[in-house]
């Protein structure tokens, strides 16, 4: 069985494909084929040829002017530049504004591919590698073997996948011009079929470009960041390490090493952490009117539970399983606690906790306020998303805490239950850590 591995392109963002790489090698997975668009097309040539440890050099120090040169001015000959910049920008994102209004010398990634890069190493690994860069002006997808590409012209090729038109100029290759592959290709899973894929795995950056669609018997499995990876064209040491330690996560993750959704979590935490919740949530969402008596035992499949597993894009069939952990994962996110770390279920709640209590602090809470005038519901709801998230988890917290006493349900929690479900789940949650603690 022949074993592909895909890389997407996604400029800085390709620093994740190193965290891959690292999980891929410690999980002792081999492959037969690479294929790679853009970064992905350099990142696919260091992982045929195996220099792990040279490209994690060189993700670790190299900042934007070892990548490219920018000038200030750009295509002034261009009419409606405006209109040729938002065109851009929803295609390719962030890199779409500078590419119209800045120029970009690539000569300084030629020198960079030359310094980590080496051809003779790559042709004689074994290892079948293929390359997308689309045709100029067609945009047509133009994919290419390493066995197609003469001796000594892989650097081209590899500047050609990643030349951002029109910011760059075409690049010229056998009286041929190529721009990069994210116009036509920018995650090339049918170029591995086409060289004999019949199991393949890939880190998609989720960076803006076309992806050919692909149809396929054969397994697909494909790691996705949950979280931003930063600017596509800002090439920063501190950014790659974080991206690096999100990829070799979220691959572990995939599979089965570790628990966690977005967050990472030692193997077992899950299983912990949703027995601890389970009856606490229940009873809550009962309380509070988010869940009738008679739903009590299929309360993961109601429309509270729906509303968040539609928000994070959990599957509702899973949430009996991983509420618990999702409802953590949500409030950590909200208070910005850091996605690379490996947790244990105790070490979370420490970490959630701590990042809570400023605001909890507060002598003001924007949220209280607003829900304390007399304004009527709908206003309320208006003003919600002006305030900050960490505001209104704090006081929903209190709602959460004050309905412990409470013989009537609180109707300003059953609607946020339904407004705001993230919000909802997340201040639960963290209601439940302070009663656990308070048990102690």
């Amino acid at each position: 069985m022949k074993r592909a591995i895909v890389l997407a392109g996604g400029g800085a963002k390709g620093s994740y494909q190193f965290g891959f790489w690292r999980a891929i090698r410690e999980l002792g997975i081999d492959f037969q084929i690479v294929t790679g668009s853009s970064v992905g097309a350099l990142n696919g040539a260091l992982m045929a040829s195996g220099l792990y440890e040279s490209g994690l050099d060189m993700w670790s120090t190299i900042k934007t002017s070892d990548i490219i040169e920018t000038h200030p001015t750009r295509l002034s000959e261009m009419i409606d530049t405006e209109h040729i910049a938002a065109s851009l920008k929803s295609f390719l994102g962030d890199v779409g504004e500078s590419a119209v209004s800045v120029k970009m010398d690539p000569f300084p990634l030629g020198g960079l591919i030359g310094k980590y890069l080496d051809e003779k190493l790559l042709r004689e690994s074994g290892t079948q590698f293929g390359i997308m860069v689309s045709e100029y002006p067609s945009m047509k997808m133009h994919p290419v073997t390493l066995g197609e590409i003469p001796y000594g012209m892989l650097s081209d090729y590899l500047l050609a996948s990643s030349t951002v038109y029109p910011s760059m100029e075409p690049k010229e290759i056998a009286g041929k011009r190529y721009v990069d592959g994210g116009y036509s290709d920018n995650f090339p899973v049918n170029l591995a079929l086409d060289m004999g894929a019949e199991d393949i795995i890939g880190a998609n950056l989720c960076a803006n470009g076309i992806e050919a669609k692909y149809e396929t018997d054969y397994p697909v499995r494909v790691i996705r960041p949950r979280f931003d990876l930063g600017p596509t064209m800002e090439f920063v040491p501190e950014i790659a390490k974080r991206n690096i330690a999100l990829g070799y996560n979220d691959t572990m993750r995939s599979f089965g090493k570790f628990d966690g959704t977005c967050y990472t979590f030692a193997k077992g935490e899950n299983e912990k952490m949703q027995a601890e919740f389970e009856k606490y949530c229940v009873d809550m969402l009962t309380k509070c009117g988010s869940v009738a008596i008679s739903e009590k035992d299929q309360y993961h499949r109601g429309l509270a539970v729906k509303g968040l597993s539609e928000k994070r894009k959990h599957r509702i069939g899973l949430m009996k399983r991983d509420l618990a952990v999702v409802c953590a994962e949500t409030a950590a996110e909200i208070f910005c606690v850091d996605p690379t770390a490996i947790y244990t279920a105790e070490s979370m709640d420490r970490t959630i906790l701590s990042a809570v209590k400023p605001f909890e602090e507060k002598e003001e809470n924007a949220m209280a306020l607003l829900f304390s005038t007399p304004k009527p519901l709908n206003y309320k709801l208006g003003q919600i998303g002006a305030i900050d998230r960490r505001e209104t988890v704090a006081y929903m917290v209190g709602l959460w805490l004050s309905l412990m006493d409470e013989e009537n349900p609180n109707r300003d929690l059953r609607t946020l239950c339904r407004f705001i479900p993230q919000e909802f789940f997340a201040s639960l949650y963290i209601s439940f850590l302070k009663i656990k603690g308070e048990s102690k």
